[in-house]
């Protein structure tokens, strides 16, 4: 990310002087965080549907609006500037924000209100769309919509209000605007496929020897096996580990096709013990079961009937995951 300079900075303290009195277009807003995501302005007008001339003009615009230079141009495309990190920070709230507004409005008009649920994308991915089915059955006047962001961005978009519920894998006292319910552990197994050549139980010692498939998506799980590690003295450098995956999924296709071990929710791999595609490797003196949250505003802050729902939701506790 490029950093401010001199006469950037200068701009910045003008910022306040200089800006338009007009509101800054949300649709422009739209279109700068879809170059932002596809780092090419070319490829951010073939989706948008504008030309990408015009969309290179909008750009430019609002980087006149703005007073500061958002992006940092090149041949290999484009990157955001510290000034564009921090407008693409707000502009997505702000979207975001509208977007919901009009959600919520839209289900005044129809009569029907929308619960949003947050959760990381393990437990997303597996856990909550059974959690999800059975709030539709209890509480069928209500939509539901469910949707996978890391820790931080949960616990921002619950303390914001831009969603209702949030589940995580972390207990943060410090955040007095949030509550935070316990659900239960979150099980974590270590899998092989099943024809593997490794016995049922091993030990930390032999953990190492294997070649592992990591999962970056779920990190709690990456801490908890260092801290396990680090107590038995080891270093988690000393792991074999032949490649790093960013979801679940992609780390069970790997373990079934025999590319090495990997740590995993027991949730999310139900289905392939089920048809015996994947083992249970049992690691001695190792834990790394985890506590999973339902996070909150503070209670003053929740209305009827979302009352009943979190009630709901506590009363069955993790049977009412997958």
């Amino acid at each position: 990310m490029a950093r401010l300079n001199d006469s950037t900075c200068n701009l910045a303290v003008l910022w306040t002087a200089k800006r338009r009195k007009d509101p800054m277009n949300l649709q422009v807003m739209k279109y700068f965080l879809l170059v932002a995501q596809e780092r090419s302005i070319s490829k951010g007008a073939t989706k948008a549907h504008v030309s990408q001339s015009a969309l290179s003009q909008m750009i430019q615009k609002f980087e006149e609006d703005v007073g500061l230079p958002l992006l940092e141009r090149s041949n290999r495309g484009v990157s955001l500037t510290e000034a564009g990190e921090i407008v693409h920070k707000y502009a997505s709230s702000m979207i975001q924000k509208y977007d919901q507004m009009m959600e919520s409005l839209q289900s005044i008009h129809h009569g029907q209100h929308k619960i949003h649920i947050n959760g990381t994308h393990s437990m997303a991915a597996y856990s909550l769309p059974c959690l999800l089915y059975k709030l539709k059955k209890a509480f069928p006047q209500f939509d539901y919509a469910l949707e996978a962001r890391d820790t931080d961005a949960i616990l921002r978009d619950v303390r914001e209000g831009l969603v209702d519920f949030g589940f995580v894998d972390i207990n943060d006292h410090d955040n007095e605007d949030l509550k935070f319910h316990p659900m239960g552990r979150e099980r974590v197994v270590l899998i092989a496929q099943d024809s593997y050549p490794v016995p049922d139980t091993i030990t930390i010692d032999d953990l190492i020897r294997y070649e592992m498939v990591q999962c970056t998506s779920n990190k709690h799980a990456c801490d908890r096996l260092e801290e396990e590690l680090v107590r038995a003295g080891k270093d988690i450098r000393s792991l074999n580990v032949i490649f790093n995956a960013d979801s679940l999924s992609a780390v069970k296709s790997s373990v079934v096709k025999g590319f090495g071990m990997a740590f995993v929710p027991y949730e999310s791999v139900k289905r392939e013990l089920y048809e015996k595609s994947i083992k249970i490797v049992a690691v001695d003196n190792l834990d790394m079961d985890y506590d999973i949250f339902l996070v909150t505003r503070q209670s003053k802050n929740i209305v009827q009937p979302y009352q009943q729902i979190l009630k709901f939701v506590l009363q069955a506790g993790v049977s009412i995951f997958c």
